[in-house]
C-alpha cells in the first residue's frame, strides 16, 4: 500500500513537472527563433539593396525574400515593438506577428494582424487587451511611418470575420489576439490619423 501511494505520487509529480516545462520549453524555442530573426533584418538592412548570406544564422527558418517587406508595430501604451511578418502562418504567429490578409498595404483599407496572446511576459499580443481607446499606433516600414488612433477594442466571436473587411473610405489598423480562454478574440482597431516620412 505504501509502495503504491509513492508509485502514484511520483507520477503525478512527473505529470505536474511535464506540464509545467512544455510552455518553458517553447518559449526558450520561440526566444531563439526571434533572436535569429532579428539577426537576419539587421543584416538584411545593413545590406543597402545586396543580398544578403543568412546561412550562418541558426534556427532561422525564413530566406531572404520572406523577410523583405518585415514590418515593426509599435504600441506605446503597452510597451509593445514587434515584427510584423508578411503571413498568418503557425510557424510564423510562433515567431512574430502576422499580417491577415495578402497584398495589403499600411495606410490603405484595413490593415490585418494578428499574434497569438503568449504564454508569459510582454511577447507577441500578451497585452492587446489593455489598449485603450485613444491610444496610439504606430506602424514602421523601411520608408514610412503609419500612425494610428485606437477608435474601438471589443471582444467577438471567432467566426466574425466582417472584421477584416475594407470600410469605405476608412483607412484602419484591426489587431487581433485569443481571450485568455481562448474562446473568443479580442479586437482593436485603429484610424489612421498621420503618416511620417
Amino acid at each position: 500500500m505504501k509502495n503504491a501511494k509513492l508509485i502514484v505520487g511520483l507520477v503525478f509529480l512527473t505529470a505536474g513537472l511535464t506540464f509545467i516545462s512544455i510552455p518553458l520549453y517553447y518559449e526558450w524555442q520561440q526566444g531563439k527563433e526571434l533572436r535569429a530573426l532579428e539577426e537576419a533584418l539587421s543584416l538584411i538592412s545593413e545590406g543597402s539593396g545586396e543580398s544578403a548570406n543568412l546561412s550562418s544564422i541558426d534556427h532561422l527558418s525564413f530566406t531572404e525574400d520572406q523577410l523583405k517587406d518585415v514590418m515593426e508595430l509599435e504600441i506605446p501604451s503597452i510597451n509593445l515593438k514587434q515584427k510584423i511578418l508578411g503571413e498568418t502562418t503557425e510557424e510564423n504567429l510562433r515567431v512574430a506577428l502576422t499580417q491577415l490578409k495578402k497584398d495589403q498595404s499600411p495606410g490603405m483599407g484595413n490593415f490585418t494582424v494578428a499574434g497569438h496572446r503568449g504564454y508569459r511576459g510582454e511577447r507577441h499580443f500578451s497585452r492587446l487587451p489593455q489598449v485603450s481607446i485613444g491610444d496610439k499606433v504606430f506602424l514602421h516600414t523601411d520608408k514610412q511611418t503609419f500612425v494610428y488612433q485606437v477608435t474601438s477594442t471589443e471582444v467577438i466571436d471567432p467566426s466574425y470575420v466582417e472584421i477584416l473587411d475594407n470600410h469605405q473610405g476608412k483607412k484602419e489598423i484591426t489587431m487581433i489576439t485569443c481571450t485568455r480562454s481562448g474562446i473568443d478574440r479580442i479586437a482593436v482597431v485603429g484610424e489612421l490619423i498621420d503618416k511620417i516620412d
